[in-house]
C-alpha cells in the first residue's frame, strides 16, 4: 500500500510530562489507559477519540504523549486530572511540546535517579534517600505494611 502524501497525514504534537514521584515504575501501557479514562470522564467519548492521545515512552520519570494539533491544551488538561495508575499514586505536569520527537527530546532534562546507598536517622526511624534536587529531598521508608514518604528542605534535614 501506497504511504499518504504529506498534505494528508495527520499532524501530530508531541507532550513531555513530568511524573511525580519519580521512581516509581508504570508501563506505558497502564500509561495510557489511565490517560484515556481521564480523557473521557473529562470530555466524553468522541472529544476524546478527536484527540488520538498515545503514550509514545514512560520512563526515567518523563511520559511522552502524542496527540492531534490543535489539542495540546486539552491534552495538558487531562494530564491534570491523572491521579492514579493501576495502583500506585502518580501526578503529571506537562513542561514542553513541540511539533517533532527530535525537538522534543532536546527539550527533556535528564533527572537524577535515586541513590540506594544514603540513609538518613530521623527520631527511631531510618530513611532511604530517593533524591536530592536543588533544595527538596525525597526520604522513603520500607515498611511491613506500607512505605512512608517523606518530602524535606536541606535546611529541614539540619535540625535533626
Amino acid at each position: 500500500m501506497k504511504p499518504l502524501p504529506p498534505t494528508q497525514r495527520p499532524n501530530w504534537r508531541y507532550i513531555a510530562a513530568e511524573m511525580v514521584p519519580q521512581w516509581c515504575n508504570v508501563s506505558a501501557r497502564d500509561m495510557h489507559y489511565a490517560i484515556v479514562g481521564c480523557e473521557a470522564s473529562l470530555f466524553g467519548d468522541s472529544a476524546a477519540a478527536t484527540m488520538r492521545t498515545s503514550v509514545i515512552s514512560c520512563g526515567d520519570g518523563v511520559v511522552v504523549l502524542r496527540c492531534i494539533r490543535g489539542t495540546e491544551t486539552d491534552v495538558e488538561a487531562v494530564l491534570a486530572t491523572v491521579t492514579d495508575v493501576g495502583n500506585i499514586s502518580v501526578a503529571l505536569h506537562p513542561f514542553a511540546t513541540s511539533g517533532t520527537l527530535h525537538a522534543l527530546r532536546k527539550k527533556i532534562r535528564p533527572c537524577s535517579r535515586p541513590s540506594e546507598e544514603g540513609n538518613c536517622k530521623i527520631g527511631e526511624n531510618t530513611y532511604r534517600i530517593l533524591g536530592i534536587s536543588g533544595q527538596k529531598v525525597d526520604l522513603v521508608q520500607q515498611g511491613i505494611k506500607q512505605t512512608t514518604a517523606l518530602y524535606f528542605n536541606k535546611e529541614d534535614l539540619e535540625d535533626f
